[in-house]
């Protein structure tokens, strides 16, 4: 019932004299229609070949709530690689810090990849704890990995990185360096 009342405002709103207000409205339709395509969406991502699953992950970029985040949560396990990037961007786009753990276990993903995209999704999040993983992710073998770390490292400026920060800033690629460089100069004394 609640769905049918909200259908009948924008189809209303379809009608207002206001382009502007007739876009959003026809842009609501369409969020509200996907809606009730959900739990298809949610069979296509558990079962269907790859460009379904991408196509249906895509789908939910514009959707809200813990369904749609927890659906995308569980994308980050599939055996696709191209399927756990793209619920990883989708996932950041939701801004959900209730999703940061997940992210955070993804950065454990086989993929470099995919760990490159949870660098880069965790980099909107500003929180404390995210600290420790960043610094974990300095071991990696993967320069981008390595690279995005001391960019997401130098956001805080925490002294827990600066040893991390100076071995860089002396032993890295010319890139690593002026970004480990950067960071310090960024870093609380």
């Amino acid at each position: 019932m609640v769905m049918e009342a909200r259908k009948q405002v924008l189809i209303s709103a379809l009608k207002d004299p206001d382009p502007t207000v007739k876009h959003a409205a026809a842009e609501a339709l369409e969020k509200l229609e996907l809606r009730t395509k959900f739990p298809a969406l949610e069979r296509l991502i558990g079962s269907g070949e790859k460009i379904e699953k991408l196509r249906a992950i895509y789908a939910l970029a514009g959707m809200r709530g813990p369904s749609v985040s927890t659906l995308l949560a569980r994308a980050l396990k599939d055996d696709i690689e191209d399927v756990r990037a793209a619920a990883v961007r989708t996932l950041a786009d939701l801004s959900d810090r209730a999703v940061l753990p997940q992210l955070v276990e993804a950065l454990k993903d086989p993929s470099v990849i995919v760990e490159r995209e949870v660098i880069d999704a965790l980099m909107r999040f500003t929180e404390p704890q995210l600290v420790g993983p960043y610094i974990h992710m300095l071991k990696s073998k993967d320069t981008g990995v390595i690279e995005r770390a001391i960019d997401a490292l130098a956001v805080y400026g925490d002294k827990k990185a600066e040893e991390a920060m100076v071995f860089y800033a002396t032993k890295g690629t010319v890139s690593m360096k002026c970004k480990a460089i950067r960071a310090l100069g960024m870093m609380e004394p």
